[in-house]
């Protein structure tokens, strides 16, 4: 089921960890200190997972946004770094034909969500769905 996901702007991201025989990405993020109304830390699970990629951790990264893109705009934006992962086999055979890739993708059920940050980590997750467990 297609959800939007909550607002994390000015959260923390303080963890993530990958499965990957289960095909699980679990992104852990705290709210910012200021928002004394939510506690603890949230983690959103994105499941059926069929690329990931991560950079720039700061080790104290501040989210901007997480977000959930339209295919067709995140692969021409990301097409020479998905062109890449593919010739090192990082991701399925959906990447051999970059032009076919949205049309595929999403015929799958697959959506490309984005992170975005004020501080560190930044990239982006193509999977099923996400949802958020406290």
């Amino acid at each position: 089921m297609n959800r939007r996901l909550p607002a994390f702007h000015d959260s923390l991201v303080v963890g993530y960890e990958v499965d990957c025989e289960a095909r699980e990405l679990r992104l852990h993020i705290r709210p910012p200190v200021s928002d004394a109304a939510r506690e603890g830390v949230s983690t959103v699970v994105f499941a059926g997972v069929q690329g990931y990629h991560f950079e720039h951790d700061a080790f104290g990264n501040i989210v901007f946004d997480l977000e959930s893109v339209p295919m067709e705009w995140f692969v021409t934006q990301n097409r020479s770094e998905l062109d890449e992962f593919h010739r090192f086999g990082a991701l399925g055979a959906w990447a051999a034909d970059l032009d076919a890739a949205p049309a595929v993708l999403s015929g799958l059920g697959i959506q490309a969500f984005v992170l975005s940050a004020s501080l560190g980590l930044t990239g982006w997750v193509l999977a099923k769905e996400a949802s958020v467990r406290p």
